[in-house]
């Protein structure tokens, strides 16, 4: 009965947001709002919304993990789950500007023995390769439990070749064994590792101070590194990384609002990537089959030219990540409570409201 009734406060607040007169009395409401959520245990995150680059508003609400009582704080460092493609999409781009490698260039020219041989380095970026979701395949079909690494799944690819669900580049799929493949392409081309490359190539030029790559089998973690958590049964539980969490590439990046902000504006002032080359990654796939969601290189396109995003979700972990690259508006969520739906509608209708005062 509780639960309903700040649900029903929360719709109350949100629909009078969409006619805010201001964006300051917008925030204040949306503030109230996270509030509210929080003492229903529906939202335990940091979130933050720039202009520019300026931050206009920060919150950090609830805790870093289910055994301590540790606040987070801005310096917090989330599980950003698929928002981590945003930086291997890139990573792959940087290359193609230095001539190293092409867009269409066949995946298996950079990994022999991967055995689709019509699938190329765009049809990883933006979801049209055809291959299925690894995650599922891994402990349903084959029933693996085992830890398993990039290396490791692409071994099983290569011994299985489990039949495409698609001819490659004739529809949408969104699946993650694609951008776990890109990061097999990206250690072939630079002879590192992965998380080495995202440190020389991105974290350290850009000063990303708290942006790593954060795996199962890693023997410490910064101490600025948040856990997954669930509430359920009256507490927070421990709901974090599994044996699938080895691989790299589709997720396992953790970041600040700071160090993402930073991402942001870096992509926008051409600190990482060629104009050109962005509207590349900022431009939807087109296929046969219209697809639910218009995907770029990397990218969600929300409006062409004008909105882009990712979301990334996780055990433990709920995150999105919103771009408006017209009017300069940054909106970021990161969330380590498993939150149900309230959370995101509070979030989409922010964003609505932010849209409705600009337009």
């Amino acid at each position: 009965m509780l639960k309903t009734f700040f649900c029903l406060f929360i719709s109350i607040v949100l629909s009078s947001t969409l006619q805010a007169q201001s964006l300051q009395v917008l925030i204040k409401k949306f503030d109230q709002s996270i509030d509210s959520l929080n003492q229903l245990h529906e939202f335990n995150g940091n979130i933050l919304l720039a202009k520019n680059g300026k931050v206009l508003y920060e919150k950090s609400i609830g805790f870093t993990d289910s055994s301590t009582n540790n606040h987070l704080s801005s310096s917090s460092a989330f599980n950003l789950a698929s928002i981590s493609k945003t930086f291997t999409s890139s990573l792959i781009l940087m290359y193609v500007q230095e001539g190293k490698l092409k867009i269409d260039d066949k995946v298996s020219d950079y990994i022999n023995s991967f055995p689709y041989k019509n699938i190329t380095i765009r049809h990883l970026l933006n979801h049209t390769h055809g291959m299925i979701e690894y995650f599922d395949w891994i402990k349903d079909t084959l029933k693996i439990n085992d830890t398993i690494d990039n290396q490791k799944l692409l071994a099983l690819i290569a011994q299985y070749k489990p039949a495409l669900i698609s001819v490659p580049g004739q529809k949408f799929s969104y699946c993650n064994t694609g951008y776990a493949m890109l990061s097999l392409v990206l250690e072939s081309i630079s002879g590192m590792p992965y998380a080495e490359l995202l440190k020389i190539k991105i974290t350290q030029p850009l000063g990303l101070n708290h942006t790593y790559v954060q795996t199962v089998k890693m023997p410490f973690s910064p101490e600025s590194r948040v856990y997954g958590i669930k509430y359920q049964q009256g507490k927070w539980n421990t709901f974090d990384l599994t044996s699938l969490d080895e691989v790299v590439g589709d997720g396992n990046i953790y970041s600040t609002l700071g160090d993402l902000l930073k991402w942001d504006q870096a992509l926008r002032n051409g600190q990482v990537l060629q104009q050109k080359t962005l509207d590349q990654a900022y431009t939807a796939v087109v296929v046969k089959e219209k697809p639910k969601m218009a995907y770029g290189f990397g990218w969600i396109i929300n409006e062409p030219g004008k909105k882009v995003s990712h979301s990334g979700s996780w055990n433990g972990f709920k995150n999105n990540f919103v771009r408006d690259l017209q009017n300069g508006y940054t909106l970021i969520s990161l969330s380590n409570g498993t939150a149900g739906k309230s959370s995101w509608l509070i979030h989409q209708q922010f964003e609505k409201a932010i849209d409705k005062l600009t337009n």
